[in-house]
């Protein structure tokens, strides 16, 4: 072995695969909140994670799938006088169908930069994710751009951004997807 020496940077991006530290998170943050997660041993089915918890003396269950964006500060001048950070990945229509055929599933996107996880998370009704997600601009190849950014506004709003470039955000140019963010109630009640 030499001795040559990786950054901080450098052994991140050697890392697993980053879906594993969007589950990992995830995975928390359902414990935190009265869920007890456990971890599909083949995604055959889109569930990476299965969620098992008590309402009304009955054990429930929900099917989550996780998705991780890396979350980047917002530097173009266009983009920095609106947003604060961005987290962007591509989907395609198979993906998105891929997800829809389990109805019941719900998507968890989980958002992180490099240095401290801030609990960026939200959690969609997995129909709900792909209505939205088919709004935003598409590649030559086709596929969905799909940018979720944090408004520099007080409180901060979250968008999906529905054009490439604009000046002011509006429901023309992005979807308003705070509603979503840290939305555990949508998974149902919970006793704690």
């Amino acid at each position: 072995m030499t001795g040559v020496s990786l950054s901080m940077k450098q052994k991140k991006q050697k890392a697993g695969h980053q879906e594993i530290l969007g589950e990992t998170l995830a995975k928390f943050e359902f414990f935190q909140k009265g869920w007890h997660p456990y971890s599909r041993f083949l995604d055959v089915d889109k569930v990476d994670l299965i969620l098992r918890g008590q309402s009304l003396g009955k054990t429930i269950y929900r099917e989550i799938q996780v998705k991780f964006g890396k979350l980047y500060e917002c530097k173009r001048r266009w983009e920095n006088r609106l947003f604060s950070e961005t987290s962007w990945r591509f989907f395609t229509e198979k993906n998105l169908h891929d997800m829809e055929v389990n109805g019941k599933l719900f998507l968890c996107y989980v958002m992180s930069p490099d240095k401290d996880f801030q609990r960026d998370i939200f959690i969609f009704p997995v129909r709900k994710f792909t209505q939205i997600v088919r709004k935003a601009p598409r590649t030559k190849s086709g596929k969905y751009n799909v940018y979720i950014s944090k408004s520099r506004g007080d409180p901060p709003r979250w968008y999906l951004r529905r054009k490439s470039k604009f000046e002011r955000i509006e429901g023309k140019s992005a979807i308003d997807v705070t509603r979503y963010y840290l939305n555990f109630k949508c998974l149902g009640a919970i006793d704690q």
